[in-house]
């Protein structure tokens, strides 16, 4: 989630758990500990798809978390000795701040290492969009009532706040599996055998984007709660995989097939090979797309990856707004060449 949801989830559950002790200091406290696993982007690596996919990693892991938790809580302790807050209640209150971070993280698309070091594919449960006022009032609500009321009078709208954005995170979920059994009555009825099904939230989890990925192709769709007419139309377009196969093994397309669970495309674009990210933006505007190889002396030519400029289609992103309750917006790409001719990782006819 951004930035301003994860500083006061951290400051609504520290107030909870140390705030009868430390009264508006634990909002800081609670502040900077839900910020601290984030601070990974700090991190350099040696290319994009390493930074993309090393993100949330062993500083979003609930096994380090929960390690470092007791030393942040000991030197809390002893910076905070005048408070006079027993050990226990600081490692609880460090301990809860530090790990619902990650948990909260894992609602989104991208993908967080919950169970780092351990190479299971990162969690992404996708119910809820990376940014989302429903979820993020209520805790403002409640940390603003905080700061300007003693802990007493304070703790009620501060527990309300959790409770709301706890209950607005659960029925995102419920709104996804409504959008899931649509996709699964599509699938059966048409007899798709998909590797992989992403459905991803846009704000406020009434629309959703479906992505049905097979072995060489992927589908595209839309499907909102408000939509009168629950049947799906899907587009559908070249993955690039079997036509770039002889790419597949290699390092920074395998890190992203892991990261992604296959939900990824290959095309080529400006004598570049392009991977994308299938699961965040939509077709045509992707939010991470990398420069994996370029065509160059006559052959292609391994790079350090880099990450391609984002060039967000602001009018048709609006449109989708629209289309969380007028099913007639068309949501359809401008131009989709690249992804609709076979592709076979050869430099375009100049």
């Amino acid at each position: 989630m951004d930035s301003v949801s994860q500083m006061v989830l951290g400051a609504s559950v520290a107030h909870v758990t140390l705030g009868s002790r430390l009264g508006r200091s634990a909002l800081l406290v609670g502040a900077a500990l839900g910020t601290l696993p984030d601070l990974d982007v700090l991190i350099p690596y040696d290319g994009a798809i390493e930074n993309f996919t090393y993100h949330r990693g062993f500083s979003h892991s609930l096994f380090v978390l929960t390690l470092v938790s007791f030393p942040i809580a000991w030197l809390f302790q002893q910076v905070m000795r005048s408070k006079q807050v027993p050990l226990f209640n600081w490692w609880l209150g460090c301990w809860l701040v530090l790990i619902t971070h990650p948990l909260l993280d894992g609602f989104t698309i991208y993908g967080t290492q919950l169970l780092w070091p351990l190479t299971v594919p990162p969690t992404a449960w996708g119910s809820v969009f990376i940014i989302d006022p429903l979820y993020t009032l209520p805790l403002i609500v409640g940390v603003a009532m905080a700061y300007r009321r003693d802990y007493v009078r304070a703790k009620p709208y501060v527990i309300g706040g959790l409770a709301l954005s706890t209950a607005y995170l659960l029925w995102t979920l419920v709104s996804q599996n409504t959008a899931r059994q649509r996709v699964e009555s599509l699938v059966s009825a048409e007899g798709l055998k998909p590797e992989r099904v992403v459905l991803a939230p846009f704000p406020f989890s009434l629309l959703w984007r479906v992505v049905i990925v097979t072995d060489t192709q992927y589908k595209e769709g839309f499907t909102s709660l408000l939509d009168e007419d629950t049947s799906l139309v899907l587009d559908s377009y070249s993955n690039g995989k079997q036509e770039c196969n002889t790419w597949l093994s290699h390092w920074p397309i395998d890190r992203l097939d892991w990261f992604t669970e296959g939900a990824f495309a290959l095309s080529v674009q400006d004598n570049q090979l392009i991977a994308s990210d299938l699961r965040m933006g939509i077709e045509d505007d992707y939010v991470f797309e990398f420069e994996i190889a370029e065509w160059s002396d006559g052959d292609w030519q391994a790079i350090k990856t880099r990450q391609r400029a984002i060039n967000i289609d602001g009018p048709r992103m609006s449109l989708l707004f629209h289309r969380m309750y007028d099913q007639q917006v068309d949501l359809s790409p401008v131009s989709t060449v690249a992804r609709q001719v076979p592709l076979n990782c050869q430099p375009p006819l100049s």
